[in-house]
């Protein structure tokens, strides 16, 4: 599935039809989430679809991905590396989605895994896509340092309240990549959040070495210090 090309029109979806999808449908997504590909393949991951969730924001959809993930180093990075590519095969089939990141499951969860987030879809009451003028996004040179043509992809990524709070450091061909350091207060609610945030950037960066026809290779090694920021790592 060519998922690169909706990097440039999707949008959350927060107004769903409840009607619930085919079950052909159903078993198409579910075929897709067995073919993504891990940031970490080490890291167990796993899902519930499940039709309700408890949710303090009037976002209702008829489907929802319980993710549940191995409390490890790098899980959150995982999850949004992983999950991102669901919510683009998503956009590319139509339907809408959105990450709810106040969202619970309303039973327990039958894994040893723990709850991480939930991806709502559906059918969209309005349009799923949007033009790149639409997009409400920091200019490049606020997120990243260098040029290269994959960090345009990176820059539109969605992250919870809009934060963008990563930055990437191009280097040799290489790309560095970070996540910015938050006051006491503000790391105890959005820390979680910017990690799993960082993991759907460097989706789209893996999405976009993947379209210049080049191998997308991940590591931990190496990544030089920046002031201000927690290194992730690097993409050769």
């Amino acid at each position: 599935m060519h998922l690169y090309p909706y990097i440039f029109k999707r949008r959350s979806t927060r107004k769903f039809d409840l009607t619930p999808l085919r079950e052909s449908q159903l078993h198409d997504i579910r075929a897709f989430a067995k073919t993504m590909r891990p940031l970490f393949p080490d890291i167990r991951v796993d899902y519930r679809l499940d039709s309700n969730v408890r949710n303090i924001l009037p976002v209702k959809a008829p489907h929802n991905f319980i993710i549940s993930s191995e409390l490890t180093d790098g899980y959150l990075e995982n999850v949004g590396f992983l999950y991102q590519q669901m919510d683009l095969y998503l956009s590319s089939l139509g339907l809408g989605s959105c990450w709810l990141g106040m969202a619970k499951p309303t039973e327990a969860l039958e894994t040893k895994l723990e709850f991480v987030i939930v991806l709502a879809f559906g059918k969209p009451k309005e349009s799923p896509y949007r033009s790149l003028e639409g997009f409400n996004r920091k200019p490049l040179e606020e997120v990243a340092a260098g040029s290269d043509p994959r960090l345009e992809a990176v820059r539109l990524a969605p992250s919870a309240s809009n934060t963008q709070n990563w930055f990437f450091v191009c280097d040799a061909g290489k790309i560095h990549a970070y996540q910015k350091l938050l006051n006491p207060v503000k790391a105890k609610f959005y820390d979680k959040f910017n990690r799993l945030d960082v993991g759907i950037a460097l989706c789209h960066l893996y999405l976009a070495t993947v379209e210049q026809g080049a191998v997308f290779k991940f590591s931990l090694k190496d990544v030089p210090a920046l002031e201000g920021y927690r290194a992730i790592g690097t993409v050769g």
